[in-house]
């Protein structure tokens, strides 16, 4: 089991994603991530069970993960390695769980000092900057200090979770692209 402290902050130019790539160092290059979130209460299974379980894919590795909220922006995460997407899917759906989060996103993972910076172009939200914080000493120093070397407004985003559900709530036409983009991605991976 690991431990993972992480934050993230929305970036509306790609000028400032490129500031970053050529001030930080390259810790892993651009691919894709996908992440399929299954509960048993939908977006409620967070705050109702104090975890989640997704389905990770990630370049040509995939995995069955669940994360334990320990407090805010802290998390307990354990995975195993699954040979196909559909394993996890089915054990998940087996212990009566459903899917009701998609995430595809491009990340790239790059270095300031101590904190590990994820450069996360989400596919429907646009671009955001995760920053793990586990192994900084300092850490709220650091932070502080990335933020205002890129001049990042101080403005902590919510979990990609919460903000997909937040536009699924409001936004009709988000809502039937977001579930038209999973139905797919379950189907496509499932034959």
């Amino acid at each position: 089991m690991e431990i993972e402290k992480e934050i993230r902050f929305k970036i509306e130019s790609d000028s400032k994603i490129k500031e970053i790539e050529l001030e930080t160092e390259e810790i892993q290059e651009k691919s894709e991530t996908i992440d399929l979130v299954l509960g048993w209460k939908g977006f409620e299974s967070l705050d109702k069970y104090g975890f989640i379980c997704r389905v990770r894919k990630k370049n040509d590795e995939i995995y069955l993960e669940c994360k334990k909220k320990i407090k805010d922006n802290i998390w307990n995460e354990s995975k195993i390695k699954l040979k196909e997407f559909s394993e996890g899917i089915n054990f998940l759906s087996l212990i009566g769980m459903k899917p009701y989060l998609y995430i595809n996103r491009k990340r790239q993972i790059r270095k300031f000092k101590d904190l590990k910076i994820y450069i996360d172009e989400v596919d429907m939200l646009g671009n955001f900057i995760e920053i793990e914080f586990q192994k900084a000493q300092n850490e709220k120093d650091q932070i502080q200090e990335f933020l205002s070397y890129f001049n990042i407004k101080n403005i902590e985003q919510k979990l990609y979770g919460d903000i997909f559900k937040e536009k699924i709530e409001t936004d009709i036409n988000f809502k039937k692209e977001f579930e038209k983009k999973m139905k797919y991605f379950i189907n496509k991976d499932m034959l």
